[in-house]
């Protein structure tokens, strides 16, 4: 499945795998050049050929207690590599690769928070500049139709999880890259926790369950707008909500529910306590 390309290298991952581009608080997410791949198993390699040309062990942050983290350089001409994070290899310096073929065993990363699930974080670079947060390249996003998406308030509770609840939408209005949409184009995002969220299309403004929010930037195929609300679900105010692309449920984080309860999500503004709506 062709989920980006940049130029032209295409980035390809399993169809069972699920991805977000702009879920996420690091640079390289808010910036459009990354892509963070939830594998079922291994991570796999998303490109058509490459060579393995550095793997290091390095010291993450400690928002989680994991100490363990790995940053791979994945050369993929000679002006261009692949960086890879969050993901203990299986592969060897010198070692040639073609696509899907695995990379190592995904992590728990210090990079991560609580509620976060294991998965592999890619970006396509200049080979001279292969580290940094900043300076990778901008990823030209694939639109696809992937699941069952809503653009309504209800949830039913699917699953219980330690840090988070998967929620499945009560009712579904189309087929878009997350399961929620609005007026058909995918919604992405960690809101409001992650500050910034991505509706895939171009557009003036949305509504998230009935809340109007204008779009702050455009960029090729995604609009990006600000989360400065507060969401409620079921009275009770929570952390937040996460969408995925190619992820039929929503990460509803914070509050107490029991699997099979059903959720109403509403927004609040942040400066009145208001529904805007």
């Amino acid at each position: 499945m062709l989920i980006a390309r940049m130029r032209d290298v295409e980035l390809h991952i399993p169809e069972n795998a699920w991805y977000s581009f702009y879920n996420s608080p690091y640079t390289g997410h808010r910036n459009g050049t990354a892509v963070d791949v939830y594998f079922s198993d291994e991570a796999l390699f998303p490109l058509s050929e490459g060579k393995v040309r550095e793997i290091r062990k390095i010291d993450p942050p400690r928002f989680v207690p994991s100490d363990e983290e790995y940053l791979m350089i994945v050369e993929i001409s000679p002006q261009l590599c692949l960086k890879v994070l969050h993901v203990k290899p299986h592969v060897s310096v010198g070692e040639k690769l073609t696509k899907f073929d695995p990379l190592g065993k995904q992590i728990i990363s210090g990079f991560f928070r609580p509620w976060s699930d294991r998965h592999a974080h890619f970006e396509i670079r200049n080979c001279s500049d292969p580290y940094r947060a900043r300076g990778a390249y901008p990823l030209d996003i694939h639109i696809l139709s992937l699941v069952p998406s809503t653009s309504r308030t209800e949830f039913v509770v699917e699953e219980k999880r330690e840090y988070y609840y998967w929620l499945r939408p009560g009712k579904k209005d189309i087929l878009s890259m997350t399961p929620l949409n609005y007026h058909g184009a995918g919604i992405e995002g960690g809101l409001p926790h992650y500050e910034t969220g991505a509706v895939f299309g171009s557009l003036d403004e949305i509504s998230l369950f009935g809340y109007r929010i204008p779009i702050r930037e455009r960029r090729k195929n995604v609009s990006l707008f600000d989360a400065d609300f507060s969401i409620y679900a079921n009275g009770q105010r929570i952390k937040g909500i996460g969408t995925f692309c190619n992820q039929p449920f929503v990460k509803l984080i914070g509050g107490n529910f029991d699997e099979g309860d059903t959720i109403s999500l509403r927004i609040l503004t942040s400066f009145n306590g208001q529904n805007k709506a």
